[in-house]
Parts: structure tokens; sequence; C-alpha cells
């Protein structure tokens, strides 16, 4: 380092205690297991400057963590047990002794090898560009002076960040055929890169102040067209619609600020600690990766909560990556947490403003300046938060704009990472189940409702949270597959338009996200055990059933996972239930044979939202089960043959991440499964499978693995015994029949006992009917479905893993004339 560096190391031990008093750092990444250093390699840290502030903050990061102590160089190699710091050369006249040093050693001793590891250090982490003198004093900057650095250390000392990134291959540079200059050179060049990626993953790209950026928004060419026509149409002044957009481009836009992000990382980490038992994060170092590749990056996370809002950004910040702007409804703009929201980052967008040509205008020049300054964005693929803890359909409004953005001329490289949120417990689960059941309308949010709401939140603890960070979809690549030309095609595109091709690629690619975040699923405790319990008899079980059944589930899980991304905890039964018990509100039942578990009627209901949200990593080892539940053996060939003909129905509710086409290999590996769990057992005859000896937990196993997926499998018979009920005329109205299936199964649900108002969800109908409509079963024309004869086949595949009672109850209802129409006079669930 430099020669006052040296100097001032001599008064370090009185200079050190007070700064690091002063200094308060924050490491990333959280597991330094990421940076994957080896105890028996020497570590060398490099630092982009020369400072004695850094090295302090370096020290101070090492003492907590556990790193290596980090020593001046000062023209000393490290060795194992002496780490050493140096600080990138600065200018083409400055010496690069210490780095020639050990590039020089390396060369002419091939055992020797060292650890670089490049460290960023981040005083604050501000990225706006302010005008106002204080800020440019006290902002951190690259390379600074000595007295703005003091300044700097002072302002910022308490909100300190030191990341860690990968150790460079160090060998690898010097197996490479240069002169010791030349390497110097290339590895000085490396470091420099680095570190400038690090700054833009940490800091996000600068910002210009909001009026600036309003002032843009209102120059754009597409709004400017909007403002003439919007004003010719409604015989209005160009002036007073131009107000009209500086209005709405207030409305919209974010107004970041440094201290309402400091009170909110204060409050959020007291609020978590609060009410939560801790915060679960997977694939961090991926989600690095991509940031440190100059991409721009779109998180669309499932949406289950109010919490979501917060979540994300939070984790974003407190490992060291950029804040991304929040597209949040404008229910969520009211005093003072608007504001508070709209400082931390969030952009707000009305629920439907279809066919206002001026906003639309509007926020879509917003959405393109943020993807043209590669600033991170996230919203909410589904629309709103649901209800049933499902994935909903997508809407692709806000993704149709960013993929234009995107792909259109001056568009930047886009990354898409589908982010997977689960709650051991929702903290609005009994608002949803009331709004189901139409007891509660959904209303816009209020102070009032916050300050009621959190007086009851604060009391009650809620579990863990699991954020799971899924597999990036490069926008570019995913285009040139799926799109073919597309460069063309989008150079030709009306922005006012949205042609056929557009519309077919984004509702391709947003299935691909719903896939994508399903496919990073985490399986809690409450999860599994809420399947179980769910799928009992009189939703009661023996307690030693509940830990066996749990135990072999999460060992299923674990033999067959879901997907490479989905987790699924160790196969401890005990431990399972001990975590999922008091969080479940689970009722012991004493008996002298053995506690039996159960759960008030309505915290049932509400537990279905915590089962909705993993069932699908056990969707095809239960389609399979469900061939054994009313069967002692089956044939392997055929089973897998009929499991596949109703794959398609399941993958449209659950948004499985197996094509058609790849459905039959993905269901022979369940089985497989199924058969080294003990789950399935050989039969007497070759390809013939056969159930476990009743009695046994394998068979009790079995048996509650077939339930999962048995109420999904009712609706597919509901909806293809009507179907083929209507086979004679050959065609239904589409609207009408929707809402014959809907009546059937809240019929279903009076006969059955279930007090579940997802069961009858009208969009599941939906969905069913344009899956059957894809696979070519069914043939819309207009509002009208022809019908396929060979819809019968799949009706009979499908009420053959139903039991006899439901079978004689489906053909019961299905000759009620009340079905057709829904006569007056019907009982409705909930209606009392």
């Amino acid at each position: 380092m430099t020669w006052l560096l040296r100097f001032l190391t001599l008064f370090l031990p009185l200079l050190r205690w007070p700064l690091r008093a002063w200094i308060n750092t924050h490491t990333t990444p959280s597991d330094l297991d990421e940076i994957a250093l080896e105890g028996d390699k020497p570590v060398c840290y490099v630092l982009p400057v020369g400072s004695v502030m850094d090295w302090l903050a370096l020290e101070a990061a090492c003492a907590e963590r556990g790193l290596p102590r980090p020593y001046l160089a000062a023209n000393r190699l490290p060795r194992t047990n002496r780490a050493v710091v140096l600080a990138l050369p600065v200018g083409r006249g400055r010496t690069r002794s210490e780095l020639q040093r050990i590039v020089s050693r390396g060369l002419h001793d091939r055992s020797f090898d060292v650890q670089l590891v490049p460290v960023s250090v981040f005083w604050g982490r501000n990225p706006v560009k302010e005008t106002s003198i204080l800020r440019i004093l006290f902002a951190d900057s690259e390379r600074p002076g000595r007295l703005r650095k003091l300044l700097i250390v002072l302002a910022n000392g308490r909100n300190t960040l030191v990341h860690f990134g990968q150790p460079l291959d160090y060998r690898g540079f010097l197996d490479e055929a240069a002169a010791p200059a030349t390497l110097v050179r290339k590895l000085v060049r490396v470091l420099r890169v680095h570190f400038r990626r690090q700054r833009a993953a940490t800091l996000g790209p600068p910002l210009s102040r909001r009026s600036q950026l309003i002032n843009s928004l209102l120059a754009d060419p597409d709004v400017t067209r909007a403002i003439a026509e919007t004003a010719r149409r409604e015989g209005s002044t160009v002036a007073a619609v131009r107000v009209r957009a500086r209005d709405i481009a207030n409305e919209i836009a974010a107004d970041y600020s440094n201290i309402a992000i400091g009170f909110m990382l204060r409050v959020l980490t007291w609020l978590w600690h609060r009410i939560y038992d801790g915060i679960d994060v997977r694939h961090l170092p991926r989600l690095r990766s991509v940031s440190h590749d100059r991409r721009e990056i779109i998180y669309l996370p499932s949406h289950r909560s109010h919490m979501d809002y917060l979540l994300v950004s939070y984790i974003l910040y407190r490992e060291g990556l950029a804040l991304p702007q929040i597209a949040a409804g404008i229910n969520l703009d009211f005093w003072p947490i608007g504001g508070l929201l709209r400082r931390c980052g969030a952009f707000y967008l009305r629920r439907s403003f279809k066919g206002d040509r001026l906003y639309t205008a509007v926020f879509r020049a917003y959405v393109e300046v943020l993807i043209a300054r590669g600033q991170p964005m996230k919203f909410y693929p589904e629309g709103g938060r649901s209800r049933t803890g499902r994935l909903l359909p997508p809407k692709t409004g806000m993704l149709s704009m960013t993929v234009t953005s995107a792909l259109g001329e001056g568009g930047a490289p886009v990354a898409i990472v589908p982010v997977y949120i689960g709650y051991d417990r929702v903290m609005e689960v009994n608002k949803y189940f009331d709004e189901l059941r139409g007891t509660r309308a959904k209303k816009r949010e209020s102070m009032g409702d916050l300050v009621r709401g959190s007086t009851k939140i604060l009391k009650r603890k809620y579990g863990r949270v699991f954020v799971s960070f899924g597999t990036p979809i490069d926008l570019w690549d995913y285009a040139d597959v799926h799109l073919p030309g597309w460069r063309d095609k989008m150079a030709d595109l009306d922005a006012e338009t949205r042609p056929q091709w557009l519309q077919s690629f984004v509702a391709g690619l947003s299935e691909r996200v719903m896939e994508g975040i399903n496919a990073t699923a985490t399986l809690n405790a409450t999860g599994l055990a809420s399947l179980i319990l769910l799928g009992s008899p009189q939703k009661a079980i023996a307690e030693n059933e509940m830990t066996d059944t749990l135990a072999l589930l999460a060992g299923l899980a674990r033999r067959c996972p879901y997907s490479p991304d989905a987790t699924a905890p160790e196969p401890d039964g005990p431990a399972l239930l001990a975590e999922a018990e008091p969080l479940m509100r689970l009722v012991r039942l004493p008996h002298a044979w053995g506690d039996v578990l159960t759960v008030e009627s309505r915290q049932a209901v509400l537990l279905t939202y915590t089962r909705n949200n993993v069932m699908h990593l056990f969707a095809l080892p239960s389609l399979v089960a469900n061939f054994f539940a009313h069967f002692e053996s089956r044939s392997r060939e055929a089973m897998l043959a009929d499991a596949a003909e109703l794959y398609p129905l399941l993958a449209s509710e659950l948004f499985l991440r197996w094509q058609p086409e790849e459905a039959p290999a993905a269901l022979d590996a369940a089985t497989d499964a199924l058969l080294d769990c003990g789950l399935l057992v050989p039969g007497a005859q070759p390809g013939q499978l056969r159930r476990p000896q009743a009695g046994s937990p394998a068979f009790a196993a079995l048996m509650s693995l077939a339930r999962i997926m048995r109420e999904s499998l009712e609706r597919y018979a509901m909806t293809v015994m009507l179907l083929s009920h209507n086979l004679e005329a050959g065609e239904v109205e589409r609207g009408r029949f929707e809402r014959q299936c809907q009546l059937m199964a809240e019929r279903m649900a009076i006969l059955t006992g279930r007090n579940s108002p997802e069961f009858f969800d009208a969009r599941l109908f939906r969905n069913h009917l344009q899956t059957l409509v894809r696979v070519g079963l069914l043939h819309q024309k207009g509002s009208r479905l022809t019908i396929d004869p060979a819809l019968r086949d799949l009706a009979e595949h499908a009420l053959q893993l139903l039991g006899s009672d439901l079978r004689q109850s489906l053909a019961h209802l299905t000759s009620l004339p009340q079905l057709e129409d829904g006569a007056p006079g019907e009982t409705r669930v909930g209606s009392g």
C-alpha cells in the first residue's frame, strides 16, 4: 500500500479500537461456505484501493466471522498461518511489486498456491446521484481523497458492508505462457472488472432525481403521442392532459431514500425476530452469479402474504445485492405506509388500466426506463395474493410490458428469476378463508386495518419463512428457442398492439415462470404434516401413525425429489411432529393405546392453505398411489399409461414442471421411488405391482399419499363425467358448463361433509377445460365447446380412481336437472 498507510501502522494500536468501535460491519455472503475457502492454503485479501479505513473494516469482518486476520503484505508472501492484504495498484506509474512478488513466486515454485480473495467495502449503500453538496461529500465513492474518506466513514461507519468474493484461480493464471509483467496486468484487469461489477450488483445503477425521471417520462415519444391523442379525443387542451400525465407519473414513480431504507431495515429486523423463528434462504450463490453478470434482474415471486413485499427486498439488501423496485398495487398507497414503501423502492400500479391509453403509455415508459438503466425489478405474476395456497394463473400484462421493453430496440439482457415464498403459517389465512366463503368482502387496505391487525400479529408466532430463488431464465436465450426471428418481429412491433405471436410467447413464458416457482419449493414440517392429517379419515390420526408416515413421506421426497432445486427435511418423524404440532394447533386426545391427533373444524380448513403450498411436490407419487387405493395390484405398464393420460389435468392445476411427453418417464421414476421406499412391492406376476400389507406403516403411508391428490382427481372426474353426460348433444356452452361444474362441486362438498371453499373454486374448472382444449379432447368455437368421443375413455380412467360411494354420488348428481341452471332455492355453502 502507500507509504502513508505504512507510516500510520505505527499509530494503529491507538487508532484501531476507537475506529473499530465506531465501524459496524455487515458481512456478505452470510453463509461463508459460499466462498469455499480452503483452510490449508494461504489467503491473500485484495482491496480495490489502499485505505486504512477499508483495512480496519476488513479486519473487523474477519474477526467477527472467524476468518484469517489480514496483515499488511509489506512485500511478504502469505503463509498458511498468516493472511495478508494488499490493494490494487493505481495508474501505470505506481509500483506493482506486491502482486509481482506473488506472481513470480508461483512461476518459480509450482507447489506454491494462494487464495486471492477480492474484498469490496461499501460505506453506506446509497446509489442515488444527488446534487446536494453535503450528499456528495458524505456519499461513498470509489476513490475518494483522504479527508473525504474520513467524512464518509464518520457519516456511514455504522452501515458498512464487507463483501467477500470468490477466490480467483491463481494457478490457472500462472499456467498461461506469458511474462510475469503480462500476467500481473491481466490479474489487475480481472480484479478491476470484478470490483466494478460487484459495485453495480450491490448498489444498483445510479438514479436520477425523481423530478428528472418524471420529466423524462413526459418527454417519451409514446407518452407525447398519447397526450396529443387523448387531448384530441376528449376535446381538451394538450397542457391539461399533460398535467394529468404528470399526476400519473407522480402516482407511479418510486422515490428512493437511504434514510427510509435504513429505518425499514431496523424495523424489519426487529419484526422478523418477533413473529418468525427464522428465514430459510436457498440458492443465493447462483443469484449472486447472475447479478454479477451485468444483467437486468426481474424477480417474479409467488404471492401469499403482504409480508412478501418486504421479505425479498430485506433478504437482498442483507445479502449485499441491489434493492429492486417493486410493483405494488395502488391499494397499498395509503398514509403513511404508501409513502414509506415508495421511498424503499415501491412503484404503484392500478389494478386495471385496460383502455386507458394515457396511463398505459406512462406506465410502459416507466418500465422501459427501469430496464434501460439496468434497475432490478420485482412484481408478482399472479397479480394478487393467493387465497388458496396454490399458485394462481398468471396475469401477463406486466410481464408483456417487460418482454416488449427488453426485447425491443435498445433493450438490455434480462434474467428472470422465479422466487418461491412459503410460510409455516400465513398471517392472513383467516381473512382468506372468510373471503372464499363469502362472509367477508375484499376491501381496500387502510391505516386503521393495519393498526388493528398489527396488535394481533405481534402477539403470535408464525414459524419459519422459506425463500428460494429459482433457476434464472435468460430472456434472450429463451426467445431464441421459443420465438425464432424475434429481433425482426420486435423491430416491427407497434407499441399499441399485442399480436397473437406475442401473446402466445408471453403466455408460455409466464407458465415457465410458475413452473420455476414450484420447482424450487421447500417442503416444511407443517406442510408435510398438514398433507397427512387432512388426508386422514375425520381429520384424526394416531400419533405413532403420524410419525411413521412423516418419516416415510419425507424419505420419499428426498429419494425422489420433485426437482433438483426442491428441498425436503430429514426423515425424522418425531422431530417433524414436534416442529409442526404447535403451529398447526393440534389437539391431543389421550387414549390407552396412544394419543390421537386432530384439529378443530375451522383449523382444519385453514391448514388446507399450508397443504396447498407443497402438495405439488408429491403430485406424481400421489397419482401413482391412487391406482392402488381401491385395487390390490395393477399392471405397471397399464397403470403408467392411464396415469400419463391424466397427467395434463394435474399439470394445469399445479404448474408441474414436466411437459406431457416427459410425463411417462417422470411417472416411471416416481414408481421406482415408491418401490425403493417400500410403499409399493413387486407382484406375483412379472410386471405386476401391489400395495403393502394392510395394517402396516407402509400401507398407511401409501393411503395417505394417495389422498393428497384425491380432491383434484374428484374434480377431474366431475368435469369429464358431466362432459360425457353431454356427449350425445356433442357440444356445450362454455360459461354455462363451468357453472354446472362449480354447482356440482358445491353439492359434493355438502354431501361429503367438507368445509373447504377452495374445493369448488371456479378457476380450477376453467383451467381443466382449457387443458382439455389443449390436448384435443375439446374443441372451442366461440363460446361453445365440441366434445371429442375419446373423452369417454378419460372419464372411465378417472372414475376408476374413486371409491364406489363417490362414483355413485357422481352418477346421481349428473342426473340432477337442477345442475343445468342452478335452480333457485338450492343450498349454497356459506350462505348461512
